[in-house]
């Protein structure tokens, strides 16, 4: 069972405090992995939460977040906003995309179960005792060490038309040029994803990708730090001219994943040579990359060919691959 310490929704100002959730171990018989918090308040409005270090090998987000913790003070917003940096600790302290403790995937195991594992608690205790309080959220990704992104907007449609037209609007507002729509039942695992947990709890919400590869990008940082301004000016929290806008939006496009052939799988292993890059347009039958097998010196490297046209928008990061590891996805525009 998780417990809340230090942060009381209804207080002003700017207030540090953490999530404890109880985990038992050989070197700690009565232990806690902690999630540290920030709470900044100011009066009345709208309240929001924002989190990163769901996988703890994507950086941009987490300086992100803990750079908006320390700079940004009570008199500069309206409402309110909680600052989830590194919300799976052991992950994010091992910088791995699942938990060294249980090998488990966060964004995969939504709902959560409060007797669970560590990781099935931290999930419980975001859904139930964090996300209730909150009219909005902004869950900060970046691919990790085996995918590269470009900065991508990434929402979900569930056929509601009144929730799906708020979460399009925030989309939009990120600044971004590309978006990702996921269907609430999709092949991404959405249900037990913080995604997820958003559309049930009542909460509008988007995610983002921003970089990848393992590494930190001072250009996905920078996106990654202007989209969240752009967030909370759009929701009420910080005003218009805090979003340092230069000149116009750039035009957005929505792609759709749900199409057969989106994700273009290995079907050797071996080293992968990529033969296109994220943001590229593709067409069937395009190359997007070869295998070489690690052992027969004198084969030919096995190409990797689309099976969708569309735009690249992500690519696997590591150049070592099996059978079954994703090379690309590739996302259809999405026409309103």
């Amino acid at each position: 069972m998780a417990t809340l310490h230090g942060i009381d929704f209804s207080r002003d100002g700017k207030h540090a405090g953490h999530i404890a959730v109880h985990h038992s171990a050989h070197r700690s018989a009565y232990g806690q992995i902690v999630l540290p918090l920030v709470w900044i308040r100011n009066g009345p409005g709208p309240v929001a939460l924002l989190t990163a270090g769901v996988h703890g090998d994507e950086f941009e987000g987490q300086i992100a977040l803990r750079n908006l913790a320390r700079t940004l003070e009570p008199e500069k917003i309206r409402g309110g906003l909680l600052i989830l940096p590194m919300a799976n600790a052991p992950a994010v302290a091992a910088s791995s995309r699942v938990s060294p403790i249980d090998d488990l995937n966060l964004n995969r195991v939504f709902p959560g179960d409060n007797l669970g594992t560590p990781t099935q608690a931290i999930a419980a205790a975001i859904e139930e005792l964090l996300l209730p309080v909150f009219d909005y959220a902004f869950d900060l990704h970046s691919g990790g060490s085996s995918l590269l992104y470009d900065a991508l907007a990434v929402t979900t449609a569930t056929g509601e038309a009144a929730a799906d037209a708020q979460r399009m609007a925030l989309l939009e507002a990120l600044g971004l040029e590309a978006g990702m729509l996921l269907n609430a039942e999709g092949a991404m695992g959405l249900f037990a994803s913080l995604d997820g947990a958003m559309v049930r709890q009542g909460v509008v919400g988007v995610s983002a990708e921003f970089g990848g590869a393992g590494g930190l990008s001072s250009r996905a940082l920078r996106q990654c730090e202007s989209s969240l301004r752009r967030f909370l000016a759009h929701i009420g929290i910080l005003p218009q001219e805090a979003t340092e806008q230069k000149g116009p939006p750039p035009s957005f496009r929505l792609y759709n994943v749900a199409a057969r052939g989106a994700y273009a799988y290995a079907e050797h292993s071996g080293l992968l040579e990529l033969a296109v890059a994220v943001g590229a347009d593709v067409a069937v039958g395009d190359l997007l990359g070869r295998i070489h097998n690690l052992h027969d010196l004198l084969r030919a490297p096995e190409p990797v060919l689309a099976n969708l046209a569309g735009r690249i928008l992500c690519l696997r990061a590591m150049p070592r691959i099996e059978i079954g590891d994703c090379v690309a996805q590739i996302g259809q525009e999405q026409r309103p």
